[in-house]
């Protein structure tokens, strides 16, 4: 099942757009420090989210397409109760500049530039980190309610 993100700038607070039951990757949850949305700095990135209560064992949902680091990006396919995880890749190139392998809607995470080549992520994050509200290791899906990710473990190069 591909599961596409709906990206959202997170400076509208119409309560007409309320997301049901989803998680919100909130990129001020790993910005900061040496890592800077700017110019020079990163310029967009990634988010993938693990099912780690999925039947079977953990699945991997589609990522997202690559996205501004200024704006938020939400998963509306998750399940009521699950436990999910997530990853961020950072990369110094525009959202614009990049495509994800197989085209815009394969939930690929792995990036090409336009040129074709693969393109590699500056950073990575893991979700939740571990200054989470009670030292959470997941992110649980809530019925009719947007999770917002606030905390990721530091950047590893």
């Amino acid at each position: 099942m591909l599961a596409l993100a709906a990206c959202a700038d997170g400076s509208n607070n119409d309560d007409d757009l309320r997301l049901g039951t989803s998680v919100t990757i909130d990129p001020l949850a790993f910005l900061g420090g040496d890592v800077q949305c700017a110019k020079g700095g990163m310029g967009s990135y990634v988010a993938t989210l693990t099912d780690e209560s999925a039947e079977g064992g953990p699945s991997t949902l589609a990522s997202s397409p690559p996205i501004s680091c200024a704006w938020s990006v939400s998963f509306t396919s998750v399940v009521e109760g699950h436990e999910y995880t997530a990853r961020i890749d950072g990369y110094k190139e525009l959202a614009e500049t990049l495509t994800p392998e197989g085209g815009e809607t394969s939930g690929s995470p792995v990036m090409l530039h336009a040129g074709g080549g693969p393109a590699d992520p500056s950073w990575t994050w893991e979700c939740p980190g571990p200054d989470a509200p009670g030292g959470a290791g997941s992110i649980v899906a809530e019925k009719d309610v947007e999770i917002v990710v606030r905390t990721c473990a530091p950047p590893e190069p």
